[in-house]
Parts: structure tokens; sequence; C-alpha cells
């Protein structure tokens, strides 16, 4: 297994990838996670991993929610549409998403429903706030919010 690791995980970002669309190369590590459901108040806390893979040309994480969500993200950049090609796979399911900026913020889209959304909504050095959220008649409902801190 460590030769499928080192094959896999890359130390740093590929020169390749311009600056303006590292959008989440400050992801990089682990963090301790409360996840709100807004509908319930409830909170969930976990943890959230982010690695440099496939030649820095992509990064993938694992989310664990103990009892609720065990999964893992591709993030791989796309020179041809400069944006992210993104697909989030956990138990049964594979949803693919595609990242870009918009006003500021990391907006992944829902290939498959478009007015499904996940949002990251500031990433700083030691935190970050990262939502689900729903549109509907222009609208932006959030449905669920997550905040981090680096571990």
């Amino acid at each position: 297994m460590e030769r499928f690791y080192q094959a896999l995980s890359s130390g740093a970002k590929n020169e390749a990838l311009p600056e303006e669309f590292d959008y989440f190369g400050k992801l990089i590590g682990s963090w301790d996670i409360d996840y709100v459901d807004n509908s319930t108040s409830q909170v969930l806390k976990g943890e959230w991993h982010f690695s440099w893979v496939l030649e820095g040309m992509a990064v993938q994480d694992v989310i664990v929610l103990p009892g609720f969500e065990y999964g893992t993200t591709l993030r791989v950049y796309n020179p041809d549409t400069h944006a992210w090609d993104v697909a989030y796979c956990y138990t049964g399911r594979i949803m693919r998403l595609e990242a870009r900026k918009q006003d500021g913020i990391i907006v992944l889209t829902n290939l498959e429903d478009e007015r499904r959304k996940w949002v990251f909504a500031k990433i700083e050095d030691d935190w970050f706030h990262w939502q689900d959220v729903t549109v509907e008649d222009g609208e932006w409902q959030v449905k669920f919010d997550l905040y981090a801190r680096r571990m």
C-alpha cells in the first residue's frame, strides 16, 4: 500500500496549475469540523483531510462524519475549461460537480442538478466555512453549514 500512496500523493501543487486557479491549495492538511444541519440545528463533529495528488494537478480529500457519512472527493484542474472537475464518492453514490470562482467564493455546481451547490464561502489559513446550498427561484437556501479548524 505504501507504493500506491507514493504514486497517488504529491508534495506540492504542480507548477503547470496557474496560481489564479489554485482554489483548493489552502485546504491541504487536516481539519476538525462541525457539520450543522440548519433544519434541526444538529451538529455532527468529524474530520476532513486534504492532499495534493496526481502530480499536483488534483486535490483529494477524505471526510469522516462518524455514524453519518464517510466519503472522498477528487478535484482535478481542467486547463481547457479553467474550472475543476469534481467527483464526490460515498457509499452507493458518486456526485459530479464543476468548481468555479464566483464573486470571490468557490462554487461547486452539481452537474446532475444545477440547483444543488456546494460553496466554500471563506477559506483562511486556520479555518474555513463550507455550505450545502439549494437554489430555488434565484434564492440560495443553505441546508448545511460546515465550520472547519485546522488540526
